[in-house]
């Protein structure tokens, strides 16, 4: 039988310490040069930094989504490729359990289930200290990245929220109508 994932995952380094260390409480220099080098800094680069932590994030919540659908969906997923091994024409053959395995995954990956996970995973990530932009462990708080990028919020309410500035766009105004 052959796997979907690799059998034996990569592990990766546990923490050294099981509490986790507090942030430093004093930066590498002071308020004053952090203030200047903010505001010398360009608002569009602030802007491109933040959506890619966005990104980076959640590119990783998107591939624990598709780990969590193969596990459900594994006893198809497995019939699928034993119908396909060793055949040279499976289209024909492999057909139903393609079928059977595709309407398992079609079943599960609804929008309302994925936006559900999503933010539930990005809530998680956020409480373990996983998170790339709230990440305790190596120093990058949420509120230490909001003092040198402008685009990031030091606080959220709701994770699923991420980390940009998002300005709020006003529906009941015409495209074409100067704002006022």
């Amino acid at each position: 039988m052959f796997f979907v994932d690799a059998p034996f995952p990569k592990k990766k380094d546990a923490p050294s310490s099981s509490a986790s260390p507090e942030p430093p409480a004093d930066l590498p220099v002071d308020a004053e040069v952090v203030e200047k080098n903010r505001n010398a800094r360009v608002p569009y680069l602030e802007a491109r930094e933040a959506v890619e932590l966005e990104q980076k994030e959640l590119k990783a919540v998107r591939e624990q989504l598709g780990r969590e659908i193969r596990e459900i969906c594994r006893p198809e997923i497995d019939e699928y490729i034993d119908c396909c091994v060793g055949r040279i024409f499976s289209i024909f053959q492999c057909k139903p359990h393609s079928l059977r395995m595709r309407r398992c995954m079609n079943k599960i990956e609804t929008p309302e289930w994925v936006d559900r996970r999503t933010a539930e995973l990005l809530a998680e990530r956020e409480a373990t200290g996983e998170s790339l932009i709230n990440n305790v462990g190596k120093g990058a708080t949420r509120e230490r990245r909001a003092m040198y990028n402008r685009a990031i919020l030091s606080e959220v309410d709701d994770p699923s929220e991420m980390s940009i500035r998002k300005p709020q766009p006003d529906y009941k105004r015409h495209p074409g109508t100067p704002v006022t």
